[in-house]
């Protein structure tokens, strides 16, 4: 799917504003269960995976957060009936979710849960008119995940 195509097909499915950390915490929890854990509970590696991308996801492109500075909030997506349509193509013992608060640079191991996310935290009416990095990062996204099935 060429880039004209994409953008046919799913620009007016990006909603314009950009939502808070607060708001996306609240949208994740309206879609599934979750915990939030600690970075005790989550591997070091994967630690080091979320500060590396987090430092250079578009997002953080005019913010320059530097890694010491982020917080990330990890959440363990609950099993039972509302994360089972998120379990497809997880094999990992849990699904999670990753929001760091200043460039809401979102992560998570369920593709499903992470485009809907993603989906859900907006862009700018800026980004939206002239089609930034960001637009085109999520207009990216929902390219794959069309192509995987997930819309």
């Amino acid at each position: 799917m060429t880039y004209a195509e994409q953008v046919k097909k799913f620009k007016k499915m990006i909603p314009i504003g950009i939502k808070s950390t607060f708001e996306l915490i609240n949208i994740l929890k309206s879609k599934v269960d979750v915990e939030e854990i600690s970075f005790k509970n989550f591997p070091y590696y994967n630690l080091q995976m979320l500060t590396n991308n987090a430092t250079h996801c578009v997002q953080n492109m005019e913010l320059q957060i530097k890694p010491d500075e982020m917080r990330f909030r990890i959440f363990r997506v609950i099993e039972n009936e509302k994360s089972d349509k998120y379990n497809v193509g997880t094999t990992k013992d849990f699904i999670f979710v990753v929001i760091e608060e200043h460039t809401r640079y979102i992560c998570s191991n369920s593709n499903k849960l992470f485009l809907e996310m993603e989906l859900a935290s907006g862009v700018s009416q800026d980004e939206y008119n002239n089609e930034g990095l960001v637009f085109r990062s999520v207009i990216s996204h929902m390219a794959m995940a069309y192509c995987e099935g997930y819309c």
